[in-house]
C-alpha cells in the first residue's frame, strides 16, 4: 500500500477516539484509596482530625497537594495525546509551587530564629517520606500503565506530570495522618516527597511512555 492510499484511509476513519480520562481517574483513585487505607490502618488517623480539616492554618496541608494533584493529572493526560503541543494545567501546577515556595520562605522570615529549624524537622521526617513515597507507588503504576495506551510526543514530562500528580495525590491522604501542623514541616517534607515521586515519573515516562 502507497503512503498516500495509507494517509488516505486514515482520513476516512471516522471511529471515535477511546478516552482515557475516566480509566486514568478511576483507576489512580481506586489504587491510592487502596494504598491510602492500607498504609493509615497501620499509622492510624490524627484524634483531631475534624478540627484540623476546618482550622486556616492546616487546611493547606490538604487544599495545596490536592489542587497540585488536579493540575498534573489533567497536564498528564492531555501530554499523552500526540497532537498536544503544551499543557496549560501546568501553569497552574508551577503557580501552585511557586505558592508554596513563597509560603515557606515567608514562615522562615516571620517564625523567631531559634525555632526555625526546630518546626522545619519536626519529629517525623523519615516516616512522612517514606509513607508518602509508598502511599504514591500503586496509583504511580496505574497512571504510566494507563498512560501506555496514549502517545506521547514529550514522554518525559508526561511521566513527571503522572509521578507529581500521584505523589500529590498520596500527600493528601498521609495528611489525614500527620499531626505536625507547621508548615515548615510539612510544606518542605510533603514537597521533598513529592519531588522525588516526580522525578521517577520523569525517568520511568522516558522509558515506558515512549514510541
Amino acid at each position: 500500500m502507497k503512503t498516500n492510499q495509507l494517509i488516505g484511509l486514515l482520513a476516512q476513519d471516522r471511529t471515535a477516539p477511546v478516552s482515557r480520562a475516566p480509566r486514568f481517574v478511576g483507576g489512580i483513585a481506586a489504587a491510592l484509596a487502596v494504598s491510602a487505607v492500607a498504609v493509615l490502618a497501620v499509622l492510624g488517623v490524627r484524634t483531631d482530625l475534624g478540627a484540623a480539616v476546618i482550622d486556616p492554618a492546616t487546611i493547606m496541608k490538604w487544599l495545596l497537594p490536592l489542587a497540585l494533584a488536579l493540575a498534573a493529572g489533567i497536564a498528564s493526560l492531555t501530554l499523552s495525546r500526540p497532537d498536544a503541543r503544551g499543557a496549560p494545567s501546568l501553569w497552574l501546577a508551577g503557580a501552585i509551587a511557586v505558592l508554596a515556595v513563597g509560603t515557606i520562605l515567608g514562615e522562615w522570615i516571620t517564625t523567631p530564629a531559634d525555632m526555625r529549624w526546630t518546626e522545619m524537622r519536626g519529629y517525623s521526617i523519615p516516616g512522612c517520606l517514606i509513607s508518602i513515597i509508598a502511599i504514591a507507588i500503586l496509583p504511580f503504576g496505574v497512571a504510566i500503565y494507563t498512560l501506555r495506551a496514549g502517545a506521547s510526543v514529550k514522554p518525559g514530562l508526561s511521566g513527571a506530570a503522572a509521578g507529581l500528580a500521584t505523589g500529590s495525590g498520596a500527600a493528601v491522604a498521609y495528611a489525614f495522618h500527620c499531626n505536625e501542623d507547621a508548615p515548615l514541616f510539612y510544606l518542605t517534607w510533603y514537597g521533598a516527597a513529592i519531588l522525588i515521586v516526580t522525578a521517577t515519573g520523569w525517568l520511568a515516562g522516558r522509558h515506558w511512555l515512549r514510541w
